[in-house]
């Protein structure tokens, strides 16, 4: 029972920067934000090729500036599908698939398709838990994402990207830079993605090219599951409490003997009848398609 727990708890710790992100660009700024996947595999590639030559460093500062790494590595993947979108005048969907592609071969050409941890100490280990070295640190991030995010949601910026997915002419009526709204945004969330890709890549002790695939599912995923429980706007609750029913699904699943291959059909068929549900509750437009 307990080990079951330890073990949802250290995988929402893990993914909480990456539901995060697709809380503020898919969920809030309502945006097809599929570059969220190439910011998870690109933050993890770029810190696991910066480890070696930051290893030296004190733990506490090595961690710091492992994070760093990733966030950057996630906010370039957010800028430049930001900026495609803004500046070339392409739909976001496509400019993401395009952003997709480029850093598919820019990751390749940094890390290879896989890199390996093992010849490391992983620094998020403790010694307090000795069957999962890494939960108290990861906490610690955790702890830390969820104050920021929760400052950042009452600061008029956040505020910005609540009113954005509701009404993106808003700013244009009041001469507010829509395109400052949107970038910043959608930066932010791809840096969280890259955040969560180095998490998972430590606790794993590789990245590979593909460790990305599923991952906008497992978002869609847990922010339904999230808004089933609570709809509140602005607040990371209904991001954290989807994240935990997601993996508590999983392990409930895997408790019954279920093949986990075969997990990624079931979140899409949860999505399925959860949104053909919806649809006959009500008619949807168009832009309200797109949030979560």
């Amino acid at each position: 029972m307990f080990e079951t727990l330890y073990i949802i708890a250290e995988q929402v710790f893990i993914h909480f920067p990456l539901i995060i992100g697709a809380y503020i660009s898919i969920s809030l700024m309502k945006v097809p934000d599929l570059s969220l996947e190439s910011a998870y595999v690109f933050g993890a590639m770029i810190s696991c090729v910066t480890l070696p030559y930051v290893y030296h460093l004190p733990l506490a500062l090595l961690i710091i500036v492992m994070i760093c790494v990733s966030l950057f590595g996630g906010m370039i993947v957010g800028a430049l599908s930001s900026l495609l979108t803004q500046y070339a005048h392409i739909p976001h969907l496509l400019s993401s698939i395009i952003t997709i592609g480029i850093f598919h071969g820019v990751s390749q050409c940094i890390a290879g398709p896989y890199v390996s941890l093992s010849t490391y100490n992983n620094p998020l280990h403790t010694t307090l838990i000795p069957l999962h070295p890494e939960l108290p640190t990861l906490f610690i991030i955790f702890m830390l994402c969820t104050v920021i995010m929760r400052y950042f949601f009452s600061t008029e910026l956040g505020y910005c990207l609540a009113v954005f997915g509701d009404n993106p002419r808003f700013f244009k009526h009041y001469g507010i830079s829509t395109r400052f709204i949107f970038i910043t945004g959608i930066i932010l969330a791809n840096a969280f993605a890259g955040l969560s890709g180095y998490l998972v890549a430590q606790a794993n002790g590789f990245a590979d090219i593909t460790m990305g695939f599923g991952k906008i599912l497992l978002c869609i995923t847990a922010l339904i599951i999230g808004k089933m429980i609570q709809q509140k706007t602005l607040s990371i609750i209904p991001a954290i409490s989807g994240l935990f029913g997601y993996f508590l699904l999983q392990q409930l699943l895997l408790k019954i003997g279920f093949d986990l291959r075969y997990f990624t059909m079931i979140q899409a068929c949860i999505i399925l009848i959860i949104m053909l549900i919806h649809y006959r509750k009500k008619q949807i437009t168009q832009h309200e398609q797109l949030g979560v």
